[in-house]
């Protein structure tokens, strides 16, 4: 009876886990904006979501980058995570989306 209930704890545990996962990392958030500014060459660009909050967005040679180029006035979402002070995308996509488009009409 005592293993039953450990397996049990332990697979609900796992699945709690996995649950707030979901599809992002620990830690990362996912958010959207447009382009303010720009410095491809430092790999930076500052980011003004819906509320006027600015966000400065660093990305690496490993940042899986989707959509269109990057420029100033381009709608961008991402995923970031906070690391030394600044936040770090692992992935940026320029332009429409074209799935939340389609979730948002069905709504």
């Amino acid at each position: 009876m005592k293993k039953v209930l450990a397996l049990a704890v332990a697979a609900v545990f796992c699945l709690t886990v996995a649950a707030l996962a979901g599809d992002e990392k620990m830690g990362e958030k996912k958010m959207g904006g447009t382009i303010t500014k720009l410095d491809t060459s430092n790999k930076v660009m500052t980011v003004k979501d819906k509320d006027d909050k600015e966000w400065e967005i660093n990305w690496e040679d490993t940042t899986k980058m989707e959509g269109a180029e990057p420029k100033e006035g381009e709608m961008v979402h991402f995923k970031a995570m906070e690391k030394d002070g600044k936040l770090w995308a692992s992935w940026i996509h320029v332009g429409e989306m074209k799935e939340m488009k389609k979730k948002k009409t069905k709504y």
